[in-house]
C-alpha cells in the first residue's frame, strides 16, 4: 500500500511539474517577423563562349532588403520556417579583367527559402540564439530587356531572438545566401593525373543581415 502511494504521489508530482512546460510550449506556435536589412553584393564570371559576349563578369550590387519570416514550432526549440526577401538592386558589368564595373540594369530580386531553425536555449531565457538553414529559389525581374531568371539558392546562418512580451519579440538574423548563376569550364591540376578540364558551378555569394519584430500567436 505504501509503495502504491509512493508511486501515485510520484506520478502526480511529475504531472504537476510537467504541465507548466507543456502549457508554455502549447501557447503560441506561429511566428511572423517582418524585417528590414541589407544584402551584400555578389559577382560571377560570364566566361563568354562566343565573340558576341564581351562582358567578363556581372555583379549584383548591395542594397537594402526587406521581407518576412513565417515560422511554425514543432518543439520548444525547433521550428519550420519560410522566408521571403526582396532586394531592390541593380547589376553592374566588368567589360574585361581588371577594369572598373559600370551599371548595366536595374533588378528586383526575390528570394524564397524553405527551411528550419533550432534555438540553443530553452524558453525560460529571454535571449535565445539560434542556427538556421534553408533551400529554395531566387527570382530576378530585370529591366532593359534582360531576361527574367529563376535559379536555385540556399542559406546558412543564425541569429538571436529576444522576448519583449509573451506575444512580441525582436529578432536579428545573419545569413550566407548564395544563388546559382551559371556553369563554366575550369582547369584543375592533380599531381597524380595531371591537368584536366571540368565543369564548375558559379554562384553569387551574398550575405543578408536583417532585423525585425516577432509576433507570436
Amino acid at each position: 500500500m505504501r509503495i502504491g502511494m509512493k508511486w501515485l504521489l510520484g506520478g502526480l508530482t511529475f504531472l504537476v511539474a510537467s504541465v507548466p512546460a507543456m502549457a508554455q510550449f502549447g501557447r503560441e506556435k506561429w511566428e511572423v517577423t517582418p524585417f528590414v536589412g541589407y544584402e551584400t553584393s555578389g559577382y560571377f564570371p560570364l566566361n563568354p563562349t562566343s565573340s558576341t559576349v564581351t562582358v567578363n563578369k556581372l555583379r549584383v550590387n548591395g542594397a537594402p532588403s526587406f521581407g518576412w519570416f513565417i515560422g511554425y514550432s514543432v518543439t520548444s526549440n525547433a521550428e519550420f520556417e519560410f522566408m521571403w526577401d526582396r532586394n531592390l538592386t541593380s547589376y553592374s558589368e566588368q567589360p574585361s579583367p581588371g577594369t572598373a564595373y559600370v551599371k548595366a540594369y536595374n533588378s528586383t530580386v526575390d528570394q524564397y527559402q524553405f527551411g528550419a531553425l533550432y534555438t540553443l536555449l530553452g524558453e525560460e531565457h529571454k535571449w535565445r540564439p539560434y542556427i538556421a538553414g534553408s533551400v529554395g529559389f531566387t527570382h530576378e525581374f530585370n529591366s532593359g530587356g534582360n531576361p527574367t531568371r529563376v535559379d536555385f539558392s540556399y542559406s546558412i546562418g543564425g541569429g538571436i531572438k529576444y522576448e519583449i512580451t509573451r506575444h512580441v519579440g525582436f529578432r536579428g538574423d545573419a545569413r550566407y545566401l548564395p544563388t546559382y548563376a551559371n556553369s563554366s569550364l575550369a582547369l584543375f591540376c592533380d599531381p597524380f593525373f595531371g591537368c584536366f578540364t571540368a565543369k564548375v558551378s558559379n554562384y553569387q555569394h551574398r550575405g543578408n543581415f536583417v532585423g525585425g519584430l516577432v509576433f507570436r500567436f
